[in-house]
């Protein structure tokens, strides 16, 4: 009976041991999953103003790959001047229950995306991304926010802008997530728009790319220490718009630190976590399911 006793406290022992040994676990995982999550929801809003400005404003020598599977349920309205200097695009995806795109995200509300200052492709434009009542997958957007896009290009490829956000996003449970945005985007084009990419750094002179407080009430900020790249035909095709390279690292809770890698190129819904020397790979959610 004592043996058994024994053999049981030790067995306790070692699984306490090894719970709170992993370093993965519990807060360092919501951490990176929640970043993983607005950021993907918040970076995807670029690429859809993208095309929507693409549908009202083909630069020349560009060759569609056909409509944007997002839109499919969606209704595009553009105003725009005669000579296309200035004009609005509303995506419009309807009150609910919304447009579901073929991979199972549910888009609902509208993002208006403005633009002055000369044709939004060339330097000098900017265009201003902002929301009416839209959600994702039951994650919304304040009708508040704001991405304002400064396009700085100094030649015709690759076209570069500078993009300074506010977010605040809340989840079904009523949690919310704060967001300020300081990235410079870079367009590698290619023959076709679906093999384009677009490669996301740290704005020069910002303290950080992206600062603010996630869902589980944890201050944070990032760091890109290597270039963010997004591949436009693995972002539409996934469920979740997610880079396929770059490394960015997250200080959070006073100054713990975690880095997150998207890997060398692989079109995937997954990235790895490292932290004091463990890794972990951890597949993407685009709702609040993973973090």
């Amino acid at each position: 009976m004592l043996a058994a006793l024994f053999l049981f406290t030790i067995s306790v022992f070692v699984i306490s041991c090894t719970k709170t040994a992993d370093p993965i676990a519990g807060e360092v995982a919501q951490t990176a999953s929640n970043e993983s999550a607005v950021s993907s929801q918040t970076s995807e809003t670029d690429d859809m103003a993208t095309n929507a400005l693409i549908k009202a404003d083909t630069p020349a020598g560009r060759i569609a790959a056909g409509d944007d599977d997002r839109f499919k349920c969606a209704t595009l309205t553009f105003d725009s001047a005669s000579n296309r200097v200035s004009g609005k695009v509303t995506i419009d995806f309807g009150a609910a229950p919304g447009c579901t795109d073929s991979k199972g995200n549910i888009r609902i509300g509208k993002i208006m995306v403005t633009w002055s200052g000369g044709r939004w492709y060339v330097a000098g434009a900017t265009v201003a991304i902002t929301f009416s009542g839209y959600s994702i997958n039951g994650v919304k957007f304040s009708d508040n926010d704001m991405r304002m896009i400064h396009n700085i290009s100094s030649q015709a490829a690759p076209l570069t802008w500078t993009v300074e956000a506010n977010h605040s996003l809340t989840w079904p449970d009523a949690t919310t997530a704060t967001r300020t945005v300081h990235e410079t985007r870079q367009w590698v084009r290619s023959t076709t728009i679906a093999d384009d990419k677009f490669m996301i750094s740290q704005t020069a002179g910002a303290a950080n790319a992206a600062a603010g407080t996630n869902r589980h009430g944890k201050e944070y900020s990032v760091q890109i220490t290597t270039p963010i790249e997004y591949d436009r035909s693995c972002a539409i095709s996934n469920k979740v718009f997610l880079p396929v390279k770059g490394v960015k690292i997250i200080t959070y809770d006073g100054g713990r630190t975690l880095t997150i890698d998207f890997g060398t190129g692989t079109c995937d819904n997954t990235f790895t976590i490292t932290i004091v020397g463990h890794s972990k790979t951890v597949t993407a959610k685009n709702d609040s399911s993973g973090d």
